[in-house]
């Protein structure tokens, strides 16, 4: 016997009229998406759901990529699609689709979206098929390509820099540090802290005490002698920002702004003495941090090579078309 208090039953017409009437002021955000579920490009957020069973929801079996689409180019997104199969290699996922085909569906939703500037957001997942962690029992991979607005940092936090903070939560490593994989609980426990401790980002450690990245972010820091220098790429994922930011900063070097730029472990004591750190992502390009933990970095402002680099940064994401996939006429 049903009781009072149980939830009711609702019919097929019920549930669809109670999801279009969701609350959800954030999918305002949402432009358009692609579903290998439904076969076809939707641009209603309520529609723009998964599967339950899909590995990637219950299990976080799947790999992705966000790219960044400006001025209706899509910046190094074959880059971003070249990791994307490199993720869905290492851990034995077949792409649903080629990456031309993913290319032309993921151009296909930024057109549907009809916004120049937004981020495109690539899920490759195990699919649907049961709730264990049996990959097998998937029948066929998951494709989602999913557009929305884009939101970068407000103008000031490039004039004044923003807060860093170390972190407690351990980062993954290893294998799992360098595939771009959808188990982000580290990265979401990551930006927790940093929200609680009042940072505006915050870094963690890997395994020998060594910085490693952000939550979503890579970083680097300026010594007193001129060079940048970042983490190893073998016990981080490299981002495709921090990727490029270290070939501008080569020809920064060639120019005389900086005297090199070295991949080598880093400490909190480096961090703690270094003439400028910066932040590298899709989102931020080049971040300055002025801060860590409320203590200035440096003399506290926004260095020179930030500036620098940010600068080259936005002048070859406007004008480096060979880095840029055209996605809006």
């Amino acid at each position: 016997m049903p009781h009072a208090t149980d939830p009711p039953r609702l019919t097929d017409q019920e549930a669809i009229e109670r999801l279009k009437a969701l609350d959800r002021p954030w999918a305002d955000d949402y432009l358009a998406m692609y579903s290998s579920w439904w076969q076809g490009i939707i641009t209603d957020p309520w529609l723009m759901t998964v599967p339950l069973d899909d590995h990637l929801v219950h299990r976080g079996d799947g790999v992705f990529e966000v790219s960044k689409c400006l001025g209706g180019r899509i910046y190094q997104f074959q880059r971003h699609l070249d990791r994307l199969a490199g993720s869905a290699q290492a851990v034995h996922l077949e792409l649903p689709e080629t990456l031309e085909r993913i290319r032309d569906i993921a151009l296909a939703v930024v057109a549907a979206g009809g916004e120049p500037d937004c981020m495109v957001r690539i899920y490759c997942s195990r699919g649907p098929g049961g709730f264990t962690t049996n990959p097998f029992e998937c029948p066929r991979p998951g494709l989602y390509v999913q557009v929305g607005r884009l939101h970068p940092p407000a103008p000031e936090a490039y004039e004044r820099g923003v807060t860093l903070g170390v972190s407690q939560v351990p980062v993954k490593s290893g294998f799992f540090a360098s595939v771009k994989c959808c188990n982000y609980l580290p990265n979401v426990l990551l930006k927790r802290e940093a929200v609680i401790n009042g940072w505006d980002f915050a870094l963690g450690l890997d395994e020998s005490g060594g910085l490693a990245e952000g939550s979503t972010e890579n970083f680097g820091l300026v010594d007193h002698q001129g060079n940048l220098r970042l983490p190893p790429p073998g016990n981080i994922l490299e981002g495709t920002t921090a990727r490029r930011a270290v070939e501008l900063a080569q020809e920064m070097v060639a120019d005389g702004q900086l005297a090199g730029v070295q991949r080598r472990r880093l400490s909190i004591q480096d961090l703690e003495s270094a003439a400028e750190v910066m932040l590298f992502g899709t989102t931020l390009d080049v971040l300055p941090a002025t801060r860590l933990d409320q203590r200035p970095i440096g003399d506290g402002q926004v260095g020179p090579v930030a500036r620098e680099l940010l600068a080259r940064m936005r002048r070859d994401i406007r004008d480096n078309h060979a880095m840029s996939t055209p996605a809006l006429a």
